[in-house]
């Protein structure tokens, strides 16, 4: 009877023990996986992760891809991904770049690094890149026709108060766009000024496609890329939207102290294409920065859903939460002064003109080493 027993309350011993193996919490503060999708002339990652638990940081994931040609010849990709937990806890970002481009056989490996900002660095994970080689070669894309510009103009002085939103938005015109269509992309893209605070401000890409069957101009945005899409007749319009950025304006930002520069990188899909590009900046008591919310003004004229004089790049959208449209909220401030002035005056005009690259195995950009 004895022995009986005592085999009873081992097999509980070991039935409890499994029990509470299985009821551990999930691992805290950890990357779950990364993959990368690369293309010849940049890559898209997405990054996942659970449990970040630690008040009082903020997130992100760095990451390494290395790329090697059919030469032997090898560069690094290094750069992060701000992270911003949900309600309970977990993590999912997705960020396109612009890369290369590469004009041979190339294959990737890399890794991404969970890190917090106290210098805390938790678990690594292989990135997984689909597919695991690419042909960029003389059968593969072209490399496009690109050019770094910058365009500064300066704020009109008053003060911005914290809990409205600046809305900076760009437009161009161009030229030698042909008869088949061309495609003009805007990337790597930045807003530059000081208020309380330097800010360094990412803007959503784009990408505008000049195509012959378009009759009429229409934008959207591409939230799984953060890109801008914009579609214009080949003939397009004297104001094109470029792309735009909805900033909330933190408490204590007062004015901006100088100038604003607006960088980015411009290229193109054939040779021979110029564009002229400037910005402008308004502020709005009321906005949002779901931006297919704000149904963006595509072009000054020609455009498939708003027949008004509005400028390219006016949000012609409705507050959900008022039932007024958002053109109700703007007041002066930025580059604006209220009124009828939904995208704030425009900064000076800068040209640009793409050059088109001579053959190269794989050019860095601009957070590329060689290793």
């Amino acid at each position: 009877m004895q022995q009986k027993v005592v085999k009873i309350l081992t097999a509980l011993t070991f039935v409890f023990a499994i029990l509470t193996v299985g009821a551990r919490p999930a691992s805290a503060n950890q990357i779950n996986s990364a993959s990368v999708t690369p293309q010849c002339n940049g890559y898209t990652i997405t990054v996942s992760g659970q449990n970040l638990d630690i008040a009082g940081v903020t997130w992100s994931v760095n990451y390494t891809i290395l790329v090697t040609a059919s030469d032997g010849s090898t560069f690094s990709i290094n750069d992060s991904i701000p992270l911003f937990p949900d309600a309970n806890l977990n993590f999912s970002a997705t960020v396109t770049k612009a890369a290369g481009p590469a004009t041979t056989s190339i294959s990737f490996s890399g890794t991404a690094t969970l890190v917090d900002s106290n210098g805390d660095t938790f678990n690594t994970v292989d990135i997984v890149f689909t597919p695991a080689n690419l042909n960029c070669g003389p059968q593969g894309p072209p490399p496009p026709c690109a050019a770094q510009s910058s365009n500064t103009s300066n704020f009109n002085g008053t003060a911005i108060n914290g809990g409205t939103f600046i809305w900076f938005n760009a437009n161009f015109t161009a030229s030698g766009v042909p008869s088949s269509g061309a495609t003009v992309n805007f990337t790597n893209s930045t807003i530059q000024f000081t208020a309380d605070q330097s800010y360094n401000l990412a803007v959503p890409n784009a990408q505008i496609t000049f195509s012959p069957s378009a009759s009429c101009a229409t934008t959207s945005f591409d939230s799984i890329t953060n890109t801008w899409m914009t579609t214009v007749p080949v003939s397009g319009s004297d104001e094109i939207f470029l792309s735009g950025l909805a900033f909330p304006v933190p408490a204590g930002f007062g004015k901006v102290n100088g100038n604003a520069v607006w960088s980015g990188t411009f290229s193109s899909s054939t040779n021979g294409i110029s564009m002229q590009w400037k910005w402008g900046a308004a502020v709005y008591t009321t906005f949002t920065t779901d931006y297919n919310g704000l149904n963006v003004k595509p072009t000054h004229s020609n455009s498939c859903s708003f027949n008004n004089s509005d400028h390219a790049g006016t949000p012609e959208g409705t507050d959900s939460g008022s039932g007024k449209l958002f053109k109700a909220f703007v007041i002066g401030g930025a580059r604006g002064g209220g009124g009828s002035n939904f995208t704030g005056s425009w900064s000076g005009t800068v040209s640009v003109s793409p050059a088109c690259p001579t053959s190269a195995i794989f050019r860095k950009p601009r957070n590329a080493h060689k290793v």
